[in-house]
């Protein structure tokens, strides 16, 4: 489980980057880390739970049918970017 720190990290940093200036979001040192912090826990919390599924069922397969409708739900109910032009 602590290896994922550091590669969630990273995946955070690089897509976070380059979402952030694609959203055209204000660029402002506070704003990012913030933008960076929030999506470093939600990349947290999406792989945990896929570990958790992984542990308490008897195989992927099954892992993967219970974890998609949770996804699923999180994404209608997480709301949108829009950024503030």
């Amino acid at each position: 489980v602590v290896i994922e720190f550091p590669y969630v990290f990273v995946q955070t940093l690089i897509y976070g980057s380059v979402y952030y200036a694609m959203a055209s979001f204000a660029w402002t040192a506070a704003k990012f880390i913030w933008y960076i912090f929030f999506m470093y826990f939600t990349l947290l919390y999406f792989t945990f739970y896929g570990m958790m599924t992984t542990a308490v069922t008897p195989n992927h397969n099954v892992a993967a049918i219970i974890a998609a409708p949770f996804y699923m739900l999180w994404n209608l109910f997480s709301g949108f970017m829009i950024p503030y032009k």
